[in-house]
């Protein structure tokens, strides 16, 4: 059962989301935003199925006038394909040190059919790129001046923001076994590189798709979406960067573990 926050005359109440995502049956009220928000990670915390739900709720959280702070790229978090980033996923963050920020991977509010071009909602701040102990965060601006903007504002103080990584797919790896691979969607494993090329964000409910992790174009695609949106895409993208640098990791990785399995072996013995 999903759920969400209104505010109602000074309180912050917790009721149980309808199907077309408006407010349906008052669960609690609460004094603060932030108790509210602690009953619903509660509620849940108790629920597998709102776990997309749940995660994309803390996931984005508005920090000032039109500003959002962004997890764009969590750390452990499964989704339904069994993949998860960690601290060692190579985002090539100095190439897309300023993502790309979109509506909804260029899919028109209420999720029905692609848009004529993709929305841009804001623009990401230079120098907020930054790796923290739950994943990779960046700060958004959100654009005033446009309606998807607002919608996005005032889901983000309801906590009911959705967010999902883009990225070019001929440079992504997935990390199987300690063997990389070109990145498939549907194939379990940890990216081990993921070039943070867009961040995508929409407002849950209204008939909008669910959230997930991330989501991978070729590369003249996300060339053109950064080219109608007037911003250069970075030059001297090279297809074998990051790629190199995590077969590196994944080296030293299943090193690592065979020298562990040696001592075992020797404890044993």
């Amino acid at each position: 059962m999903p759920y969400q926050i209104v505010e109602d005359d000074g309180r912050y109440c917790v009721h149980k989301e309808n199907a077309d995502g408006t407010a349906g049956g008052r669960v609690k009220c609460h004094p603060s935003r932030a108790d509210a928000t602690a009953h619903m990670r509660a509620l849940y915390a108790n629920v597998e199925d709102a776990a997309a739900k749940y995660f994309a709720m803390m996931a984005v959280k508005a920090v000032g006038d039109w500003e959002l702070d962004v997890l764009a790229v969590p750390f452990h978090s499964r989704d339904t394909d069994n993949q998860y980033f960690d601290d060692d996923t190579d985002i090539m963050e100095q190439a897309f040190s300023t993502p790309l920020a979109v509506y909804q991977h260029g899919i028109k509010q209420g999720g029905k059919e692609l848009d004529d071009k993709p929305v841009v909602v804001g623009k990401t701040l230079p120098g907020s790129l930054e790796k923290k102990m739950d994943g990779w965060h960046v700060r958004v601006l959100l654009d005033k001046g446009k309606k998807v903007a607002k919608d996005i504002m005032d889901a983000a103080y309801k906590g009911l923001v959705a967010v999902s990584s883009g990225t070019i797919s001929h440079l992504a790896r997935l990390d199987i076994g300690g063997k990389l691979i070109h990145y498939e969607k549907n194939r379990p494993g940890r990216i081990a590189v993921w070039p943070l090329a867009e961040i995508s964000l929409w407002e849950l409910g209204n008939g909008n798709v669910q959230p997930a992790n991330r989501f991978a174009v070729a590369l003249p695609a996300m060339k053109a979406i950064y080219r109608e949106a007037g911003i250069d895409f970075p030059e001297n993208i090279d297809a074998t960067h990051g790629a190199l640098q995590a077969d590196e990791i994944a080296k030293k990785r299943a090193k690592a573990i065979e020298r562990s399995k040696k001592l075992f072996k020797k404890l044993k013995s």
